[in-house]
């Protein structure tokens, strides 16, 4: 058994569950139909839930709004999240320094990265 993403012709998704049978693939449960990116992960959560308790996995305490921040923080990637804190701490030290007289921006992460993380110079 499977989970599919099934494309409506309204342009909604349907989330199903799928098992295989004799080479014809038959719709064990539908679990509903979403048009956002966050409806659709939502079904899906809830599919693999059923699924693991049709297979005999059953998960206790899982909680709608966990599985909510769960797929939402599986989206995001490494390049969308920003540490704010050395920069506002390491931020004014760099321009009280007079660093902030070059404009490259990289220059800027790379000396707060330095001080907030020192590595060493062999790695």
């Amino acid at each position: 058994m499977f989970i599919r993403k099934n494309k409506n012709r309204n342009k909604s998704i349907s989330v199903q569950i799928i098992s295989k049978d004799g080479g014809k693939y038959k719709v064990v449960k539908t679990l509903g139909t979403g048009k956002t990116e966050q409806e659709i992960e939502f079904l899906y959560q809830k599919a693999r839930q059923y699924l693991q308790e049709l297979q005999g996995e059953i998960t206790l305490f899982v909680n709608r709004d966990d599985a909510l921040i769960e797929s939402y923080l599986s989206t995001i990637k490494n390049g969308q999240i920003q540490v704010i804190g050395p920069e506002l701490i390491f931020g004014r030290i760099y321009d009280a320094i007079g660093f902030g007289q070059v404009k490259e921006e990289l220059f800027r992460h790379l000396v707060i990265t330095r001080l907030y993380h020192p590595g060493s110079k062999l790695k």
